[in-house]
């Protein structure tokens, strides 16, 4: 599976014309051709690609290696949350008798 920074790249190139050599982790969104409104249609293209829920108040995205800090944090959060989930699913019945 490709890791976050090629999907990123592949999505700009794809849905956003981006030559995928012009996407570097230090590019700015601006210089790829985005705006504002732009970026905000990429966050929702990431949630659908990456199945993750993007902040509506996201904290400073200017480069693509923000971005793809931005989703791996997203998407290990999720695993904890798995993880955290599972392991109380798993846990043993420590009810107190009466």
């Amino acid at each position: 599976m490709p890791n976050t920074f090629e999907r990123l790249r592949a999505i700009l190139a794809r849905d956003y014309s981006v030559a995928p050599d012009a996407v570097t982790p230090d590019a700015g969104f601006e210089s790829l051709g985005l705006d504002s409104l732009g970026l905000a249609e990429l966050l929702f293209t990431i949630e659908d690609e990456f199945k993750v829920t993007v902040s509506r108040d996201p904290v400073e995205l200017n480069t693509v290696a923000d971005v793809v800090g931005y989703i791996d944090g997203l998407i290990a959060a999720q695993v904890d949350a798995l993880a955290d989930a599972n392991s109380l699913a798993s846990a043993p019945n420590l009810e107190p008798r009466a």
